[in-house]
């Protein structure tokens, strides 16, 4: 059995030692004909970054354009009056949303479902910033009266089964209308992520500027060709945004501060992934862009995370990623990477992402070379 065959396996059912017992008992065959389950997570199709709406529309072959919505990836799941709702981390976040679980039991049209889309906090008709929403992520208790604090809304844009109907291996054309059909839309509230297809780029242009004015991150441009790649970034779909070029980083070390600082971890060690190897590479330090208030909470979030310490440094275990801006990729034999970035600082903690959709070195690479 090939190694693709047990990512896909695991990306549907993300438990390795179900995996492994399938592997075990039913070998190749079974590993191929692993199913979506209502109840359990999945790992999401990723996309892919691209530098500006002409690049995007040229690669997707046959674009839709949504908004891109910043909030939490929702796996939704339904099975007749039980729902699920996980995030993009597989974590089971049903019980810190029941107004959003209520809006699926009656809006949700088939008997059994599952959806992907968008929440979003929002406060005075618009979206509120992801940090601002993750509080009820976490949040254990109060969760009522949190709810009511940050209301939400969320925007639908995938389909991967409807009742007894797997769709992994539809066009997202086809599984769009699947999803417009099984959908009561409530404005605001409850509704499908806004679309256009063309290929004119003006029109494009005109959507992605709304978005923004309306304080959405871009857009999402979309292959209505391609089926559904769990936990792949295969060219399906790209993001655009207008800040500019960042990079998500991982976290695998830091070094203690000095003076009022030293009480603190003060200086960053950022990683990047290598996709051949899983390996994490090195590719700079970050020390920049970050208040009193920042440092003190990221030590708190890492002191757990030690694994070793040597002198003034320690090293962390790979959970925390964040968004990283830069003024320069350089060559450095400094690093395992091989690169160095210029001037790193912190753009926000993503609390959303896995280690797994760190940037690779080869987007680095393809990036070093543009520049």
């Amino acid at each position: 059995m090939s190694k693709e065959e047990v990512e896909y396996a695991y990306n549907l059912k993300t438990d390795f030692g179900e995996v492994a017992r399938i592997a075990k008992e039913k070998g190749e065959i079974g590993l191929k004909n692993v199913k979506l389950e209502i109840g359990n997570p999945i790992k999401a199709m990723l996309a892919e970054k691209s530098l500006n709406l002409e690049e995007a529309l040229e690669d997707a072959k046959e674009p839709a354009i949504e908004i891109k919505y910043d909030g939490m990836r929702t796996l939704v799941q339904k099975d007749k009056d039980k729902i699920w709702l996980f995030t993009r981390r597989l974590e089971n976040v049903t019980k810190q949303f029941p107004d959003l679980v209520e809006l699926c039991r009656k809006n949700i049209l088939s008997e059994k479902a599952i959806l992907e889309g968008e929440t979003l906090g929002i406060k005075n008709g618009k979206p509120i910033p992801f940090q601002e929403l993750s509080k009820r992520i976490h949040r254990k208790y109060n969760i009522e009266k949190i709810a009511k604090e940050i209301p939400i809304q969320i925007n639908f844009f995938d389909c991967l089964l409807v009742d007894k109907e797997q769709l992994l291996n539809e066009s997202f054309s086809i599984r769009r209308k699947k999803l417009e059909k099984i959908m009561k839309e409530v404005e605001g509230k409850f509704q499908l992520a806004e679309q256009i297809r063309t290929k004119n780029l003006k029109e494009v242009e005109k959507f992605y500027n709304k978005a923004l004015k309306s304080g959405e991150e871009g857009v999402m441009v979309k292959n209505l060709l391609a089926p559904y790649q769990p936990g792949k970034r295969v060219g399906y779909m790209y993001k655009v945004k207008p800040e500019e070029e960042t990079l998500d980083l991982v976290i695998t070390g830091a070094e203690w501060g000095q003076g009022r600082r030293a009480n603190w971890l003060a200086s960053f060690i950022l990683s990047i992934r290598d996709e051949e190897t899983g390996e994490l590479l090195e590719i700079g330090k970050m020390g920049t862009g970050m208040t009193d208030e920042i440092f003190r909470e990221m030590t708190e979030r890492l002191k757990p995370l030690i694994i070793r310490k040597e002198e003034n440094t320690v090293y962390i275990k790979p959970k925390i990623v964040v968004e990283t801006g830069y003024q320069e990729i350089q060559k450095s034999p400094n690093y395992k990477s091989g690169f160095a970035l210029r001037f790193p600082k912190l753009i926000r903690r993503r609390e959303d992402k896995g280690i797994e959709e760190a940037d690779s070195l080869q987007r680095i690479k393809r990036l070093y070379k543009k520049q």
